[in-house]
């Protein structure tokens, strides 16, 4: 099962969290909503014409009769048990006022009025007739509101412009409702994240093989093969934070600044086997993916993080060959949109990586391998329920091989078992990267446009370089490998040039030890 190997203790955003609101006071003009926890905390705060933002939660003077918890849309039925509650009708009138919700009444902190009638049925249980007043015009009076999120259906010729700041973040921040709503989104220190490695942060790991490349061919006798896998062991914390200025009303975002940093070591062992010659390309294929907890303000704003490995092989070879190496390495970054350089930065440091290569006998070969694992983390933002863009971090780590190859082995069997010996002479080379790179992509309201991409980091290091000899000498220099990814498979497989290879030659692999030995 995909999902068996991952330990993750990234909890939902709400999971176990409580609002930090103020719930005795009404909401008339402005309003604010928190969301706080031990690990993470987010605040959303509105502001307008003071008959534009009104409240129906006990403390506006009207009780719940009913209301689904779990919905956006939907009708109340409520009913007016002070005289506070006709503060939802001043102004333009109760229809496009934008209300606060008690936490058990609709899955949003706030919702537009679309349309509100006395109800038919004016029972009332007894035990909330007992807590009715007589003070005002409608108290006592059972009413159906009708409410939504289709903020941009309200004439803001009426009610006004209504302001929207919103902030949030999977670790501690000082001063959280001061940031957007005294200070603004441009006097926003960013660079002061960069001193949250000491947060005690969600960990996240994974421990998984992810089959990245299975192809076969059928030959006269026997079927040849290619098959690649990565053997990957994750171990990482996640930051994420954003800060949006807009309106609700009518629906925009005006500024955006959005967060994700990664920590963490990574260690990917390519191990890929081939019978088959010719060239196979995988593409980049999305091997796991998972949810983590986001910054949700339902119907206005939502920070969707999604942690995914992507995987790409290509290989090009012309004898039987099964080679495993490691790209292991660990790495800090965070990265910024909209970017700036002062803020978005990124290192890595490689770590020691293990090579077995093994060849069938008496075989000359050259080949090309092409491998990249991509952890990325993204950012999916959803603003007013259906404005969408991507922000993503991504942490693309290549591995290039070329193989220049003449090996020669021989094999008897006698009545007390088997013997084999041999030589190898040719180059043997692999370069590895890390570039870390941030990706917008989407339409949101102008701010993110198309697709873009921002480097942020980028190391390339030599895992193994080295000519031999039989004897171990050194030979000439191997020319540099070259990095590439590609985005379309493709396969071109064909069978060996030989179809006479026994079971007995497939087990004598000739391992180099002289490159070993040399490396």
């Amino acid at each position: 099962m995909l999902f068996g190997a991952l330990t993750l203790f990234f909890l939902p955003f709400f999971s176990g969290a409580y609002a930090a609101n103020d719930w005795s006071v009404a909401c008339k003009g402005e309003c604010s909503y928190d969301i706080i926890d031990p690990a993470r905390r987010a605040n959303m705060k509105i502001s307008g014409a003071s008959s534009a933002v009104s409240d129906i939660t006990p403390a506006g003077g009207w009780t719940i009769l009913t209301c689904d918890a779990g919905k956006l849309v939907q009708d109340i039925r409520l009913v007016c048990h002070a005289s506070g509650c006709e503060h939802l009708f001043e102004g333009q009138g109760a229809v496009d006022t934008l209300v606060r919700l008690p936490e058990t009444c609709g899955s949003g902190a706030f919702a537009r009025v679309a349309k509100i009638q006395v109800d038919n049925n004016q029972s009332l249980p007894s035990n909330i007739k007992s807590t009715l007043t007589q003070a005002g015009n409608v108290t006592s009076t059972v009413f159906i509101l009708s409410v939504d999120v289709d903020f941009a259906a309200v004439n803001v010729s009426k009610t006004g412009p209504v302001s929207l700041s919103i902030e949030g973040y999977n670790f501690p921040v000082d001063n959280l409702n001061n940031s957007t709503s005294k200070r603004g989104l441009k006097t926003r220190n960013w660079t002061e994240f960069n001193s949250t490695d000491s947060v005690d942060l969600p960990s996240l790991k994974v421990d998984q093989t992810f089959p990245v490349l299975s192809a076969s061919v059928d030959c006269n006798d026997f079927s040849a093969s290619v098959s690649a896998s990565f053997e990957t062991k994750i171990d990482a914390t996640v930051s994420i934070g954003l800060v949006v200025v807009g309106t609700v009303i009518p629906p925009a975002i005006t500024e955006i600044a959005v967060f994700g940093g990664l920590v963490g070591d990574v260690l990917a062992t390519l191990q890929l086997s081939a019978s088959a010659t010719g060239t196979v390309s995988t593409g980049e294929v999305s091997l796991y993916s998972v949810a983590l907890g986001g910054i949700d303000f339902p119907g206005i704003l939502s920070l969707g993080p999604t942690f995914t490995i992507y995987g790409d092989v290509r290989a090009t070879l012309d004898a039987t060959l099964d080679l495993a190496v490691d790209l292991a390495y660990s790495v800090t970054a965070k990265g910024y949109y909209p970017p700036a350089t002062q803020t978005s930065l990124g290192s890595s440091t490689a770590a020691n990586s293990t090579l077995t290569l093994s060849v069938l006998p008496d075989v000359t070969t050259t080949g090309h391998i092409n491998a990249s694992i991509t952890p990325q983390l993204a950012l999916g933002l959803t603003a007013f329920t259906d404005v969408k863009a991507d922000v993503s971090l991504n942490f693309a780590g290549s591995l290039s091989s070329r193989l220049s190859l003449d090996a020669s082995a021989n094999a008897t069997v006698g009545n007390s078992g088997k013997a084999a010996t041999g030589s190898a002479d040719g180059c043997f080379g692999i370069d590895a990267a890390l570039s870390v790179y941030l990706a917008a992509d989407g339409d949101l309201f102008g701010l993110i446009e198309n697709s873009t991409t921002y480097q942020i980091y980028y190391n390339k290091w030599d895992l193994y370089k080295q000519c031999f000899t039989a004897s171990g000498s050194t030979k000439r220099a191997l020319p540099e490998a070259v990095v590439q990814r590609r985005d379309n498979s493709d396969s071109g497989l064909t069978c060996p040039a030989s179809s006479s290879v026994t079971s007995l030659e497939q087990i004598i692999d000739q391992i180099i030890d002289a490159m070993e030995a040399a490396v």
